[in-house]
């Protein structure tokens, strides 16, 4: 794994590609009259406004070859890392109250309001980029003749900035300023390059993408949200589903499979955080019993905190137990979760460590007869696990976004924690699952 900076972030990027591809297959609808479909910068301009990150400078009128000003790239470079403000509390400029954030973001040390309106250099702008990313000065070999900027090099290494080529060298023109335009392509970079030179951005981590590991064969366009806000997928075969423990209390069953759920994924256990004491939910016979009565298809996941293969062994002899008799044909699942920070018994496990352990709750929950299964984001399943020594077993990816990111090959998602479901009196986890277990 290689990592440039110290920060673990834990939100996800927007996209899985690094040109937006998938502005060609969506309407040709311009927002801004001054920016057709056919301009080479309508997509990263569409995209933003779309995610409410740009704006016009008046109704229906972008100013594409503006100077971009310090007030409009600030703004931007927050937005892109989903820091917002009440502009209707400014004390003057409409985009004072962009400072503050700026500064405790450290886009800059400090900032005037008198220099709103001026403009940045290529170079200003690509520092805040930097910083708002959590990435550092690097130093080594500048790819440019004329700017020898750790930020800048940090950038072009990540695809996110980059200058021209004039006379078979490389320019960045650090002293030039940038027009809306072309500040539409930092910022939609920022928020969208996941993939360069073989590596894979996780929050402020890069980290090595696994070549020995199957690629996702999904694309953003297969996916969509129905009117009830049910994930739709139009690749091929899929089941919705749900999966819950006892912290969702008392669940008609019979009016969650009426409500077009066709699998339930349920806790059956887990081991505590700190002490390791593994424990059964309090609700998992009830829920199991109820979901299979109700005609729903089931599966089972173990909250794990396992430090190693004795530990992995043991939470899946426990699981075992609690299944016999039951008809379960989903998954049973190892949940793995990296939480509490340093008091949790986690924290300074090693992957190889953790991944001895997950191998071996799926190994032998295999050797039962059952399908076993991996649950992770990206945090946890990318620097916490090695993915390549658990890819024989399927996998459970957990994002809550319209589409997934994960470059990785996967037969369930866990997209949303916030679903409504008849018959469940609080939010509840909503999973898309793409292979018919049952």
């Amino acid at each position: 794994m290689k990592k440039h900076i110290a920060a673990l972030l834990l939100a996800s990027v927007l996209a899985v590609c690094c040109v937006p591809a998938c502005a060609a297959e969506a309407p040709a609808v311009s927002p801004f009259t001054d920016v057709p479909t056919d301009m080479w910068c309508y997509p990263y301009v569409r995209d933003l406004y779309q995610e409410g990150v740009v704006r016009g400078v008046r109704d229906g009128v972008f100013s594409p070859d503006a100077k971009v000003t310090w007030g409009q790239a600030i703004k931007m470079i927050l937005g892109a890392i989903g820091v917002k403000a009440d502009e209707s509390k400014n004390s003057g400029h409409w985009a004072d109250v962009y400072i503050q954030p700026a500064v405790s973001n450290r886009l800059v040390d400090s900032f005037r309001a008198a220099d709103l309106d001026k403009s940045p250099t290529r170079a200003q702008v690509a520092r805040m980029v930097a910083r708002a990313l959590d990435l550092t000065s690097i130093s080594g070999e500048s790819p440019y003749v004329d700017c020898d900027n750790g930020y800048v090099t940090e950038l072009d290494e990540k695809g996110i900035m980059e200058g021209m080529v004039q006379n078979g060298q490389r320019y960045f023109f650090p002293d030039n300023t940038m027009t809306r335009a072309e500040i539409t392509t930092t910022i939609w970079r920022m928020m969208n390059v996941e993939y360069t030179q073989g590596m894979l951005r996780v929050g402020s981590w890069w980290v090595d993408l696994l070549d020995e590991v199957e690629a996702s064969p999904f694309t953003r366009d297969q996916f969509s949200l129905d009117e009830k806000g049910r994930m739709q997928y139009s690749g091929g075969y899929y089941a919705l589903g749900i999966d819950v423990s006892r912290h969702k209390e008392t669940i008609d069953w019979e009016a969650v499979k009426a409500d077009g759920i066709d699998f339930a994924i349920i806790r059956c256990g887990g081991r505590l955080l700190q002490s390791g004491t593994i424990f059964e939910d309090g609700n998992y016979r009830k829920n199991i019993e109820g979901a299979l009565a109700a005609g729903l298809d089931v599966g089972v996941y173990f909250f794990s905190q396992a430090l190693n293969t004795r530990e992995g062994l043991e939470e899946a002899e426990f699981v075992l137990d609690l299944i016999d008799g039951y008809d379960v044909t989903y998954p049973v699942v190892c949940d793995w979760e990296g939480l509490d920070g340093s008091a949790g018994r986690t924290w300074n496990n090693e992957q190889e460590d953790t991944t001895a352990g997950i191998a071996a709750f799926c190994e032998r929950v295999k050797e039962a007869g059952y399908t076993p299964m991996l649950y992770f984001n990206k945090a946890w399943g990318m620097t916490r696990m090695d993915l390549r020594e658990l890819d024989q077993y399927d996998f459970w990816f957990a994002e809550y976004t319209k589409y997934p990111s994960c470059p990785y090959n996967f037969q369930m998602w866990q997209y949303s924690s916030t679903g409504k479901v008849d018959g469940i009196n609080s939010a509840t986890d909503m999973d898309i699952c793409f292979v018919p277990y049952n």
